[in-house]
């Protein structure tokens, strides 16, 4: 699960200093969260010897307190070395969280949710290395130690016989393969990106659990005219073993199916399809109009065109980055048991 402020924002440094550091307010609201404030630190920098057309290192500090009565403390980062070559990224973080649970499964009903507060520490590390043009491999360690706070008396979870309702400590590393060839990571209208990532979960890792997980998200984006993008994601995710219920493929959430609450549904495996048109309106304003597919399954012979989950909305987009191309960003998306409604930076995908 992921309960980051916003997506790492990328502001380039001035060739007359060593670096850029500035500070920002921050209001967002998503569903999951309720509305949030905060504020975001970013110092941006190039290590010594590089180029001053690479792209530049960068390291944020976040801090974030929400109506949901959560609170985020994140340090994202971001290093390129060599001509890019090398890149390192990754998070630590401190979460108080809540979260909401319908069962496992593709046909839970609303009437099943309940809520659950976690508290975790994060720490996440990936190190990958340009072996040609667009192409990246490497390694990834993940380490997430969810210690459950609180949960509802009257809910499945306090039984404590779904796998990690007890909480759950997670050590776990992989390989990651990587192709992007987009001309904007924020707002790209042409190019693609691709990851592969093959993860594992285990004792020998000091996880309290062992599996594995296989995913693939890939994004690709045609400019039609002008301004006008049509861009198209796939993002499959397979479990292998016995994951805690928190680590299950998640359907929902700001980035994949909005209008679908986060976890909303949730199972060993999950497929989606999605699709974004993006358009011009005036000044530095412009709309998108969006919709998705997709569904989760405990079994792969249970995928089909039966029970299938939809998304479908409305958005607007303010460029507040005119040199990156960062938006900030309003949806409102429905799905098939809710709707929800979306203000945050960055793209869905």
């Amino acid at each position: 699960m992921q309960a980051s402020l916003s997506d790492s924002i990328t502001v380039d440094s001035s060739k007359s200093k060593p670096y850029t550091l500035i500070a920002l307010p921050a209001v967002f609201f998503t569903p999951e969260t309720n509305w949030g404030f905060g504020a975001l630190g970013i110092l941006s920098f190039r290590f010594k010897g590089e180029q001053p057309e690479s792209r530049p290192s960068q390291v944020q500090l976040g801090l974030a307190y929400t109506l949901n009565k959560q609170y985020l403390v994140f340090l994202p980062f971001e290093f390129y070395l060599k001509d890019e070559r090398y890149k390192y990224y990754g998070e630590l973080g401190y979460y108080l969280y809540t979260y909401e649970f319908y069962g496992i499964g593709n046909d839970k009903s609303n009437e099943l949710r309940e809520v659950y507060e976690v508290l975790y520490p994060r720490l996440r590390l990936n190190a990958l290395y340009q072996f040609k043009p667009n192409f990246y491999a490497g390694l990834r360690y993940w380490m997430d130690d969810f210690k459950i706070q609180e949960l509802d008396s009257e809910g499945a979870l306090i039984d404590q016989t779904i796998a990690g309702s007890q909480g759950s400590f997670l050590s776990g590393a992989g390989f990651i393969f990587n192709f992007d060839n987009r001309n904007n990571i924020f707002y790209p209208d042409k190019g693609s990106f691709a990851e592969l990532v093959l993860f594992h979960n285990g004792a020998s890792l000091g996880s309290d659990f062992d599996y594995s997980k296989v995913i693939l998200n890939a994004s690709t984006f045609l400019k039609l005219k002008d301004r006008h993008i049509l861009g198209f994601n796939w993002y499959s995710e397979f479990t292998l073993g016995t994951a805690p219920f928190n680590q299950l493929a998640l359907l929902g959430g700001p980035k994949r199916m909005r209008g679908n609450f986060e976890g909303r549904y949730r199972d060993k495996h999950m497929i989606l399809f999605q699709s974004e048109y993006r358009f011009p309106l005036f000044w530095r304003f412009g709309g998108v109009a969006f919709g998705g597919l997709g569904r989760v399954a405990g079994d792969f012979n249970e995928f089909g065109f039966d029970d299938v989950q939809y998304s479908i909305g409305l958005g607007g987009r303010f460029l507040i980055d005119p040199k990156e191309k960062l938006h900030l960003r309003v949806d409102y998306g429905f799905g098939r048991n809710g709707s929800g409604f979306y203000f945050t930076f960055g793209e869905a995908f």
